[in-house]
């Protein structure tokens, strides 16, 4: 039974969709007699203006997750999926056998008082719905990847709002490419940094490596619009984006920084005393 959730944001309907999914499921555990999917609906008591979670009924679900799940059988179902969207949170299990009234999961929901809940279930052996609605795209798994990245920078006391140069590289196997690709990259308003030989290349065959930059506070939702441009200029260009890099810049002290879009908690020394006016 994994809690072991990986998040990304995508859009639907014009509303937020936030998922948390279960990366690490191999195809033994997929096939393994669970050919029921299982959605727990809790609708949420003060969702956000945007159908998401607050912080403090966050950890209320949480908890009601934990003892739902905890009272199903592991052998008998999979829990995949944690899914925010439209004022509702859906937790997302696949089991060995079609929930009906006296079923395991219908009795843990009996228990469930703090929201207003319900079950619904069909048939879905080929795992249809985790396959091709849950996992995520190459744009989501990079913001996967992002998020941990932008944590650590936290951890090492960066100042995200501080402009930063964001630094993304690409692996192409093509000089021409390359250099058509640093065209594309300048023309949609990024600087190219440098192109260099690799020394070493996976497929034996010689790769080029481009580093652009892009001068911007560090911030979820501003990688979240760089990134699709990079990803689709790789596509058309025969290329491979690999990630970005920047160089932390520590918080000063005297600032009165909250963070940029989440990410940096801000301590106590970064703030000034203020006193109220009369």
């Amino acid at each position: 039974m994994s809690r072991n959730l990986e998040y990304y944001v995508a859009q639907l309907d014009q509303w937020p969709f936030e998922v948390g999914v279960d990366l690490n499921l191999d195809t033994t555990v997929r096939k393994n007699g669970l050919p029921f999917r299982a959605h727990i609906r809790l609708e949420l008591n003060h969702p956000t203006d945007d159908g998401l979670c607050t912080v403090e009924e966050e950890a209320l679900l949480v908890a009601v997750q934990e003892e739902i799940l905890c009272q199903l059988n592991s052998e008998d179902h999979c829990f995949v999926a944690s899914v925010t969207h439209r004022n509702a949170r859906t937790l997302v299990l696949y089991l060995r056998e079609e929930p009906d009234s006296q079923a395991p999961i219908n009795k843990a929901m009996e228990k469930v008082q703090t929201h207003k809940s319900r079950v619904m279930w069909e048939a879905d052996a080929e795992w249809g719905e985790y396959n091709d609605v849950l996992l995520p795209s190459e744009n989501f798994r990079h913001q996967i990847k992002d998020r941990h990245i932008l944590k650590e920078l936290e951890r090492q006391g960066d100042d995200c709002s501080e402009i930063h140069s964001i630094e993304p590289r690409f692996n192409i196997a093509e000089r021409e490419h390359a250099d058509q690709l640093a065209k594309a990259l300048q023309e949609s308003g990024f600087k190219v940094k440098e192109i260099i030989k690799a020394e070493e290349c996976a497929n034996g065959d010689g790769e080029w490596r481009l580093t652009a930059s892009a001068q911007s506070p560090l911030a979820l939702a501003v990688l979240d619009e760089f990134r699709p441009v990079w990803l689709d200029l790789a596509e058309k260009l025969d290329a491979k984006y690999d990630g970005w890099s920047a160089e932390v810049i520590p918080v000063d002290g005297d600032n009165n920084n909250t963070g940029c879009d989440g990410h940096l908690s801000g301590k106590a020394e970064d703030y000034e005393n203020v006193t109220k006016p009369e």
